[in-house]
């Protein structure tokens, strides 16, 4: 297509251009805390209630809010402040950071960066990080991949993070934010302060996201380990994604998460079947082909028969029994069942630990990318804004 051959020829143009959007990140999602305690840990805020400036707070200073009748109360060290309908706590410079500390749950720490909103709901308190998308894209990766990892993957993991987070940021709308903190959207549980080759991999891609041959942002699922193959999107989910293809991966086969393995008794998985799939034990072929199974390649459905009459999902298994993956093997020895399972996660897009592999053997950012997606084009936000306006 015309564009996109000027796209990649403007691309090393807007590489460089940073993105000024913002991200409304609904923190402690399904877990709202009734009460926070908050310190500034970089920089400086102003906090203000129902639109009004109260105070401002530095690395000196303690603010306590709570949920209390329907209204959000402050509280400092010495004094109560008030109760408001919405308090607003707004950085007073680039790069400040508040630490967050619930007293009620799980009590550990985390920090965020930029500006924040929060009201009270049902009694617990409702608290929204207003985040520039670089900050949030950096602590993303920090809280999916860790940190011991090279800086190439951590670039990877930016493009992947970034594509996800537009690519979704209408999910929570109705709630008046755009993503949640969870793995639902992205995990998301503290800023990026563990490695520098963090913020470095944010910073030398920035702005760049995956799309298709129509400039639209492409799902960019990522799972920890495919254990050798990676899965179709359609093998998984209902929908046909041409960039979303099986591959053959040997690059995590000796990874961490390639290998698993789950015991249960012959009888428990012979009445699983039968009850859940109405699969017919009682017929020895039948039962004798979901005693032994040994698959050459992953498969996504048990068929026996290759008829389809019996045909059980792989990733149904994998739900109802709480596996690590929808690959396995079946053998029975005396009354126990063993299933060898390989890979972590559903299998489609990029394999984590793969990828990582392949940034220790020194494969660039780019590359990696497009091993795992199919025909798929790396560009700046800037060029999408420039189509969009056309």
């Amino acid at each position: 297509m015309r564009y996109l051959l000027i796209v990649l020829s403007i691309f090393s143009t807007f590489a460089g251009q940073s993105s000024t959007k913002i991200l409304k990140i609904g923190l402690y999602h399904r877990t709202e805390p009734a009460e926070i305690i908050m310190q500034a840990s970089e920089g400086s805020y102003t906090v203000f209630g129902n639109g009004q400036e109260l105070l401002r707070v530095d690395d000196k200073s303690i603010l306590r809010v709570a949920s209390k009748n329907g209204l959000v109360e402050l509280r400092t060290l010495s004094k109560t402040l008030g109760t408001y309908a919405i308090v607003e706590i707004k950085r007073n410079s680039w790069g400040s950071s508040i630490k967050l500390q619930r007293t009620d749950g799980d009590k550990k720490a985390r920090e965020h960066n930029d500006d924040f909103i929060i009201k009270a709901e049902s009694n617990k308190l409702a608290v929204i990080n207003e985040v520039y998308i670089e900050h949030y894209v950096a602590g993303v990766v920090e809280s999916e991949a860790g940190s011991k990892e090279p800086k190439e993957y951590y670039k990877v993991q930016s493009v992947i993070c970034r594509t996800y987070a537009l690519n979704n940021r209408g999910r929570h709308e109705t709630e008046g934010f755009q993503l949640c903190d969870k793995v639902h959207c992205q995990v998301y549980h503290t800023r990026s302060k563990s490695n520098p080759d963090i913020l470095r991999g944010t910073q030398e891609t920035i702005g760049i996201v995956i799309v298709d041959s129509d400039i639209n942002l492409v799902t960019a699922a990522f799972h920890s380990n495919c254990g050798g193959y990676t899965c179709n999107s359609e093998d998984v989910w209902s929908g046909y994604l041409d960039y979303l293809r099986a591959r053959v991966d040997e690059n995590c086969i000796q990874e961490p998460h390639s290998y698993w393995r789950y015991e249960t008794t012959k009888d428990k998985w012979l009445s699983y079947l039968q009850t859940k799939h109405d699969y017919p034990v009682n017929d020895p072929i039948a039962r004798h082909a979901v005693l032994n199974y040994c698959p050459e390649e992953r498969d996504i459905t048990f068929d026996p028969e290759s008829d389809g009459k019996d045909a059980i999902d792989f990733k149904t298994i994998r739900y109802d029994l709480k596996l690590q993956s929808a690959y396995f093997s079946i053998e029975n020895l005396n009354d126990t069942v063993i299933l060898e399972g390989h890979g972590y996660g559903h299998g489609v897009g990029l394999c984590q630990e793969g990828a990582m592999i392949m940034a220790k053997r020194g494969y660039p950012y780019h590359e990696i990318l497009h091993y795992y997606y199919n025909n798929v084009h790396l560009v700046n936000l800037s060029v999408i804004d420039f189509f969009r306006s056309e």
